[in-house]
């Protein structure tokens, strides 16, 4: 598993409820609040910053904050030494 600080920022005041996002992702980092009509960004550290989300919003609710600095792999290969 890889650690990262990745973000996804969302502007919901501009959110019409298309879905758009929500089918363009996936990953399933994306999930929807059928009660709130609006997405809910569940797995951000799984995004793949492929931007599809970013990309099909109509209103631009959407911008993928990719850190690359921050990853860092979490699994220890000390027990092949």
């Amino acid at each position: 598993m890889i650690h990262t600080n990745h973000r996804i920022e969302y502007r919901p005041d501009n959110c019409i409820g298309c879905q758009l996002c929500f089918q363009a992702c996936f990953i399933d980092v994306i999930r929807w609040d059928a009660e709130k009509k609006q997405p809910v960004f569940k797995y951000v550290q799984d995004c793949e910053h492929c931007n599809y989300c970013m990309a099909v919003c109509p209103k631009g609710c959407i911008t993928v904050i990719p850190d690359f600095k921050s990853q860092s792999p979490r699994q220890s290969f000390d027990m092949y030494k």
